[in-house]
């Protein structure tokens, strides 16, 4: 096959946070190291890693079902009935976010750290901190 699909995982790693500054951690599983203080965390959840493991989805060319079969995102995947190749993903989680000037939700990727955000409908700016 020459086209290669990607797909997005429809499990992602809960969001942590650092344990010694209480800002939150890059998302994501293992060991991950705090944007602010600079310490390094353990983030480890049971319960998704057996969800990512056991994940199952059509395969992008001949819709026949693959089972991911591991917790590595991302991935490349082979289908073994049309041997068509495509990459799983990592899920990109998004948070919502009341503008305070218009109470309109805004939905952003979480980063750590402090951000300036402007909103589209009424252009007021605020600050806002993961």
């Amino acid at each position: 096959m020459a086209d290669s699909s990607e797909i997005e995982s429809r499990y992602a790693a809960p969001l942590a946070e650092c344990a010694h500054c209480g800002h939150m951690l890059p998302q994501g599983l293992g060991e991950k190291e705090c944007k602010i203080c600079g310490a390094v965390c353990r983030v480890s959840h049971q319960p998704t890693v057996d969800n990512l493991t056991d994940e199952t989805l059509p395969c992008p060319h001949c819709s026949t079902v693959i089972v991911a079969s591991t917790d590595e995102r991302p991935i490349e995947l082979t289908c073994g009935a049309c041997t068509g190749k495509f990459t799983l993903t990592p899920k990109i989680i998004k948070a919502e976010i009341d503008c305070p000037g218009c109470e309109r939700m805004l939905r952003i990727r979480p980063r750590p750290g402090t951000r300036e955000l402007k909103c589209p409908a009424c252009e007021s700016k605020f600050n806002i901190t993961f």
